[in-house]
């Protein structure tokens, strides 16, 4: 955990302009779509691994608190939202029981933890019938396995499919920094989903096609081949 605390320390310093560009655009269109039609005004929300605030800021409207387990990233969003933040770990939430009618975390803060416990957090602190709202990096994303087969071959593409792990590297600085991860299948988060006796609204991908279309394909079949994959859960 001191490792990933560290990277974010890091990155937070270059965020904003290293997650700035198409791709990310793409992606945040649908997950404002979603955030727009699920989210009610008169929610209290938490948004695990806030970052820089991009959720908070979009929902600067509503009641909304963040959480993220680095102080940098926690710092830049205070000061970019004005909303409370809170510094910590997504399994072991510093919340009461039934806190929130709504959870989110998006773009992938999930890949980093025990994800088990973590949803077993999230139940906890979410309100009967509260709504989950989630996304995480795909272990089928199509655009990644054609550039892996392209780069590694058959063979080791196949092996980190099956291990679901790999690293995010970026360089931050002139340095080089980097950070484990974990990957999911659409199969794998509703079963979890499941085990924590969650009820799926319905599942969704980004990053399909890069494109306008993902606005229409999101939540096809297609969905399984998105860089990010999530779901919209409620707590029964």
């Amino acid at each position: 955990m001191k490792k990933l605390i560290e990277y974010y320390n890091t990155l937070a310093r270059e965020y904003d302009k290293i997650y700035k560009n198409k791709s990310i655009e793409y992606m945040r269109i649908i997950e404002q779509e979603i955030l727009n039609s699920e989210v009610k005004k008169n929610y209290l929300i938490l948004d695990i691994g806030c970052g820089t605030g991009e959720q908070l800021n979009y929902l600067r409207d509503y009641n909304i608190l963040g959480l993220d387990i680095s102080l940098e990233m926690a710092k830049r969003a205070k000061n970019k939202t004005g909303k409370f933040l809170f510094v910590g770990n997504a399994e072991y939430l510093p919340f009461k029981n039934k806190s929130f009618n709504c959870v989110i975390s998006l773009f992938g803060a999930l890949n980093h933890v025990q994800i088990n416990r973590a949803f077993k957090e999230v139940r906890r602190v979410l309100t009967k019938n509260g709504v989950f709202i989630f996304s995480i990096a795909n272990v089928y994303n199509l655009g990644w396995i054609i550039g892996s087969l392209k780069k590694r071959g058959l063979t080791k593409t196949k092996r980190a499919i099956e291990h679901k792990k790999g690293d995010i590297v970026k360089y931050v600085g002139g340095n080089r920094i980097k950070v484990n991860t974990k990957f999911y299948s659409i199969r794998d988060i509703e079963n979890i989903l499941k085990k924590y006796n969650f009820y799926i609204k319905y599942t969704f991908g980004t990053n399909i096609t890069n494109s306008p279309l993902d606005r229409v394909i999101y939540k096809t079949f297609l969905k399984n081949f998105g860089a990010y994959i999530g779901a919209v859960a409620i707590r029964k």
